[in-house]
């Protein structure tokens, strides 16, 4: 089975204003953070004893609010990530479980793939701050806002993961849409502070939640099996902005 190609209607639609919106504002808190960064790194360390400076805390709101939105079935988010819920998935008749099997194993190769590079790279971010010298709580944070923005230029713009790894055809039939909540905060995983193993958990919480449905459902995640992730079907048009690519192996 093959996905036709999408049709964009001139006028945005309601989610692409909203994740424009978010996009925006998750923009103005990296540039926010940037400028902190750059001016007076001190108050980004979130490790002080005199407590969290504003940036700080509307980070950690911000981030935290992402993550949570998504356990909930009857949020606005993208059918992209709603479609590990039954109110987002809408059964093709008859179709071939085979090919369902197939298209499982393909997704989980990429996964695989994708969690590897993810986990070496923040990794040793990790091991540069223990030892205090090239990275600090200030670098990591500086880290966390440009991947919590990068997480939505991936769905809006480009997706390195989606385009050499996934090879996915869109956000929508992404396998790892929910997983950029562990990954924005991956950067976190080593430091012993509340703050940054707040996040970090909370995203693996998220994760877990994806991972246990798609287990369970892999039925839901696969265009072959969901008529509500056939482009023909799409009534958001998240990929506007996008190079689609040729090929829906997926």
């Amino acid at each position: 089975m093959s996905a036709s190609v999408p049709v964009h209607n001139a006028a945005l639609t309601k989610v692409t204003k909203r994740y424009l919106l978010d996009f925006s504002l998750r923009l103005s808190i990296f540039l926010l953070i940037l400028f902190l960064y750059v001016s007076n790194p001190k108050i980004l360390d979130f490790t002080s004893p005199s407590g969290l400076s504003i940036p700080l805390a509307l980070l950690w709101v911000m981030m935290i609010c992402s993550m949570l939105v998504q356990l909930n079935p009857k949020s606005h988010l993208t059918k992209g990530c709603m479609k590990q819920y039954p109110s987002g998935y809408r059964p093709v008749k008859q179709y071939e479980t085979v090919a369902l099997k197939q298209a499982v194993q393909a997704q989980n190769r990429g996964a695989k793939k994708v969690a590897l590079l993810w986990f070496c790279i923040n990794f040793c971010f990790g091991v540069l701050y223990h030892t205090g010298t090239v990275i600090r709580s200030a670098e990591l944070i500086l880290l966390c806002a440009f991947y919590f923005l990068c997480d939505l230029i991936c769905v809006l713009f480009f997706c390195p993961f989606q385009y050499f790894l996934m090879k996915n055809r869109c956000c929508v039939n992404c396998r790892i849409f929910a997983w950029g909540s562990w990954m924005m905060a991956a950067p976190l995983l080593l430091v012993p502070h509340w703050y940054a193993q707040s996040l970090f958990w909370t995203g693996i919480l998220v994760l877990a939640c994806w991972e246990v449905r798609y287990h369970q459902h892999p039925e839901r995640f696969w265009y072959g099996s969901n008529q509500a992730l056939q482009c023909s079907n799409c009534s958001e048009q998240l990929c506007r902005y996008k190079r689609i690519r040729p090929k829906h192996p997926l």
